[in-house]
């Protein structure tokens, strides 16, 4: 006869008969058995920590020990242990509880032909969860190796962005002329909101969407200094709930809350006059954003047409709000108020 499938089998069990039979049987199966035959709770925490098995098979009942016992001892050690009660007539209740505490099979003493097909049944079973979790812990572990290159992408893309920054900077400094600087400084304030959202995707939690509100707290902060703006004149009203935005739909609004916020900090408040700037941003319903943007400085002229401005900036805001599938609003009252509606979900 050929050699049988190798089985390692931890027997709890305090007859030797019965252990003789249960093994016998196991051998006429077919399996090669290894066996240690134990039936106290020290030998068996001893016998599951020193070695692996492929199988518990455990009576129900010992003078000082017992199935559950035993049941509990394999689930505290995490082993995943197909464990197989062989046992006199024990009622159908406390077979119940077993199988709910968590044996995988009963079977009787006096009936030990079922005992190969079960243990057959478990070991089958016990690869296929071993396989399971294993192929979870390498999803898990794929999926965190992705988060971690796309925080040091976003690291990156932030990086580069603050260079193209610092050259503008340095460039600027060669500059006599004031509208050029100030085109130069424009420039660098858009460059600035796009590296602000990849800061922010890079501290976020799930990588894909930031906190607009934090978002936009900073970024109206850097345009009051970058336009050395004293926050004592000019008074800035955030009213932002919090709202989470993906990347797509992030770095237009924050350009277009750059532009707009720009011009009211560059024109609207001449001479140094105070004056307010409000800065609403909510969901509305039919999974909508509504973003208003206002300021009661002196306004643009009453002939001004804002579909047909040649102001680059006022046209960035209409591409990017285009770029949202959103529409604009705007109204010349007491100031300058845009209105932005956006979809939630840019298809």
């Amino acid at each position: 006869m050929g050699m049988g499938t190798p089985l390692r089998v931890l027997l709890v069990e305090d007859s030797e008969d019965d252990a003789f039979l249960v093994l016998r049987e196991l051998q006429r199966g077919g399996y090669e058995v290894t066996s240690e035959r134990i039936d106290t709770p020290t030998a068996m925490k001893a016998a599951i920590a020193g070695q692996t098995w492929d199988v518990v098979i455990c009576d129900y009942s010992m003078p000082t020990f017992s199935a559950p016992a035993a049941l509990k001892q394999v689930k505290d050690s995490e082993l995943d242990l197909p464990f197989i009660i062989v046992s006199g007539t024990i009622g159908e209740d406390t077979a119940v509880a077993a199988m709910k505490a968590g044996a995988h099979d009963y079977i009787i003493k006096g009936n030990l032909a079922r005992l190969i097909p079960a243990v057959a049944r478990e070991l089958r079973e016990a690869q296929v969860r071993r396989e399971r979790k294993q192929a979870e812990e390498q999803i898990k572990a794929s999926l965190q190796e992705k988060e971690v290159l796309l925080k040091e992408i976003h690291h990156r893309v932030k990086n580069n962005l603050q260079i193209i920054s610092s050259l503008l900077n340095l460039q600027a400094e060669y500059l006599k002329d004031n509208q050029a600087l100030e085109v130069f400084k424009d420039s660098q304030n858009r460059i600035e909101s796009m590296a602000l959202i990849h800061e922010k995707l890079y501290q976020s939690q799930d990588l894909a969407r930031i906190n607009f509100a934090d978002y936009i707290q900073d970024l109206v902060t850097n345009l009051f200094y970058s336009y050395n703006v004293n926050s004592s004149t000019i008074t800035l009203k955030i009213n932002v709930e919090e709202v989470f935005l993906a990347i797509d739909a992030a770095i237009p609004c924050g350009l277009i809350i750059n532009e707009l916020i720009s011009n009211s900090l560059k024109y609207a408040f001449p001479e140094k006059q105070p004056g307010e700037i409000c800065i609403n941003f909510s969901s509305i319903e039919g999974n909508l954003f509504a973003l208003t943007i206002n300021d009661n400085g002196v306004g643009f002229a009453q002939d001004f047409d804002f579909q047909s401005t040649e102001s680059l900036g006022l046209r960035l805001v209409k591409g990017l709000t285009h770029q949202l599938q959103g529409n604009i609003d705007f109204s010349i009252n007491n100031g300058v108020k845009y209105k932005i509606i956006f979809p939630n979900k840019i298809s």
